[in-house]
Parts: structure tokens; C-alpha cells; sequence
């Protein structure tokens, strides 16, 4: 039985229940939602809404604030497959660059951000490539990417066959510019075994999405160097993050075209209810936040579904965490209109099980 078809099933075997399992950077640890596991949250959670913390994205794990004198007894470092997994890949790095930020959309730096992925889609026995999606490589054979990149125009369930074969899709890593051959690039290209669409995926009449993320499967292993490497998933929601940056090549202008160089933006993190006045459509609170310009005109487009909304590691320099995945919008690039993205915190769980499955 394929590797990949074994996660998958356990999934849906394991129990959905959290012990031990700490939170929000070590100041809470996951537990059910009940009066004797968090009363402090069940009795309160009129009072405290939006501000509930969820370990999971089925709403039923909370994180369970700790008293004071636990949580400066507790270490977060490596309690978690991914944790353990972001110190090794920091260590995997010969070098890094680690370039400052700049606001409005520029063009990224040659190695800059090496776990940016190209995901693109061909007929079969033809060698064009339409590069339609963005994604975030977070294992050497595991990418992260929006699940409506995967399954627009196909039938909306998840791929369970373990002989699954995908000549439409395709991914490469190590780019920078794809329609050059002469930039500091060293792509790398690779078949998709399989993807796992998150269950509970869905859209709307409205073009909005809800649970946007999917995991793809390569058919081998990356090789880890300055042009290619992870980036680590979420240890707390990053709601403090009050600037994010977003990579892509997706269009520079609403009726533009495609930017076949990697392009960088810094963007402005709205709070739920500007964002829903903005973009007139609701959103929902726990699974997805938004970020835009408020100054200027900043922002994701078309082509840039599916890739990284991120912040710099505090602990690694030569690392990003990946917080959101880009899912969609209005219109792009006007000023104040914000884009909306998922948040990866909540499927934490959900990419283990799949990614690190032992």
C-alpha cells in the first residue's frame, strides 16, 4: 500500500482528541472543549469569542491558557514532527540570504525565498508548462498549496487511489525567473505522485473558498541547497503578525499578465470586521484572515494562489514561517482592498499526519 494512501486513511481512523500537546507558543496547551478539560474557556466563551484559540480546525480543541508559572516551565522547542523538522532543515542551509523586506512589490533576490514552488499544469505527452499556482515546499517531498489550484474543473473529492498518476500537474522548486536561463536559479523539477485536498474544502457562488489547502505529494525528494529549501509550519496562529510578506508569480496588475520573475510584497494584516466591509463577503474568522495595502496598493493576484503569506523565523535566520496560503480576492492592487488567505496553524495536525506519518 502507497505510503501516501496509508496517511490518508488514518486520518479519518484516528481520534480527533489532543493530550499534552502544547499551544500559542507554550503559554496554553490543547484541550477538548468541555467544563472539566478548559473550564476556564468553556464557562467563558461569550466573553472571550473571537478571541478562542483552536488547535484543530474542527473547533471542538481549544488551547487552554496555563497558569503563569507552568508556562515559563515549559519548553515548545521540538514537542511537534514539524518543530523538530524546522531545526534540522535550518541546519541543512550552507548559506542563506536574508534580504529586508520591501513594501509595494518589487522582485525577489536569487535564493531569497527557496521554498517557493511553481505549480503548473500540462497535457499529456506535451512539455509546455501553464505555471497556474504558487506553493511552499515544507518537506523535501511535500508541498503546500490552495486546494482549488487542484481541483478546479475536476470533481471536488480527494484522490485516495495509490496508483495515482498526474501528468497534468507539475511542480518545480529553485526558480526565480522561468522564462530565463541565464538568472542565479537552479530548478528543480518533479512528477506529482499524489495530493491530499483538505475534506472539508469547498466554494461558493461568490468565487470565495473555505479550508483552501492541499498537500502535494512529489515523486521524489528534493535536493536541499541555497536555491531550494523548507519553510517551517506554525507553532501559534502569528495574530501578532501585524506585517506579512507574500512571494508569487501571478499577475502584477488586475488586467495584467503573469510575472514569469518570483516577486515579493510586504502586506498590512486587516482585522476580520474591516476586511469583511471591505471585500462586501463574509470570511470566515477562525480558518482565514486577511491582508492587503492600506497605504499603497500591495497585494496578491491571480497566479499567486496557493503560495506563502509568511514572517521571518525568530529563531532561524535562514528560515520563514509559513502562516497563511493565498486563496483569493476582488480585485487586485486597490489600495485598501485586502485579499483573503487560510490559516495554517489550524491544519498543523492535519499536515502531519500526512507529511510526518510514521
Amino acid at each position: 500500500m502507497h505510503a501516501l494512501y496509508s496517511a490518508i486513511l488514518l486520518i479519518f481512523l484516528m481520534p480527533r482528541s489532543i493530550t499534552s500537546e502544547l499551544c500559542d507558543r507554550g503559554t496554553g496547551e490543547c484541550k477538548e472543549l468541555t467544563d472539566t478539560e478548559c473550564p476556564d474557556i468553556f464557562y467563558n466563551q461569550h466573553l472571550i469569542g473571537a478571541n478562542v484559540k483552536y488547535c484543530n480546525e474542527f473547533e471542538d480543541i481549544v488551547c487552554c491558557p496555563l497558569p503563569l508559572n507552568v508556562q515559563q516551565r515549559l519548553m515548545v522547542d521540538e514537542t511537534r514532527p514539524y518543530e523538530k523538522q524546522c531545526k534540522r532543515f535550518n541546519e541543512m542551509r550552507p548559506t542563506c540570504r536574508n534580504v529586508p523586506f520591501i513594501i509595494g512589490g518589487t522582485k525577489a533576490e536569487a535564493r531569497e525565498f527557496p521554498f517557493m514552488a511553481l505549480v503548473g499544469s500540462k497535457e499529456r505527452n506535451k512539455t509546455e508548462v501553464s505555471w497556474d499556482c504558487g506553493g511552499t515546499l515544507i518537506h523535501p517531498r511535500f508541498v503546500v498549496t490552495a486546494a482549488h489550484c487542484l481541483v478546479t474543473n475536476e470533481k471536488k473529492e480527494q484522490r485516495l487511489d495509490p496508483n495515482f498518476d498526474s501528468p497534468k500537474f507539475v511542480v518545480r522548486l529553485g526558480e526565480l525567473d522561468y522564462n530565463s536561463t541565464t538568472d542565479d536559479a537552479q530548478p528543480q523539477d518533479f512528477g506529482i505522485v499524489n495530493y491530499v485536498v483538505h475534506p472539508s474544502y469547498d466554494d461558493d457562488e461568490d468565487g470565495a473558498y473555505k479550508h483552501d489547502i492541499a498537500i502535494i505529494e512529489l515523486d521524489k525528494n528534493a535536493t536541499i541547497n541555497e536555491y531550494v529549501a523548507p519553510a517551517c509550519l506554525p507553532p501559534s496562529s502569528g495574530n501578532d503578525n501585524l506585517q506579512l510578506t507574500a512571494a508569487g508569480w501571478g499577475f502584477t496588475k488586475n488586467t495584467g499578465s503573469k510575472s514569469s520573475h518570483l516577486r515579493k510584497v510586504t502586506l498590512d494584516r486587516f482585522d476580520d470586521d474591516l476586511c469583511i466591509s471591505r471585500l462586501d463577503l463574509e470570511i470566515d474568522r477562525r480558518t482565514q484572515f486577511c491582508a492587503g495595502s492600506i497605504n499603497g496598493n500591495g497585494d496578491t493576484c491571480n497566479g499567486d494562489s496557493g503560495g506563502p503569506i509568511f514572517v521571518q523565523h525568530p529563531n532561524y535566520n535562514c528560515l520563514k514561517i509559513l502562516l497563511g496560503v493565498t486563496s483569493y480576492g476582488r480585485i487586485c492592487g486597490k489600495q485598501g482592498l485586502p485579499s483573503v488567505y487560510t490559516k495554517v496553524h489550524l491544519y498543523t495536525e492535519w499536515i502531519e499526519t500526512i507529511v510526518w506519518a510514521e
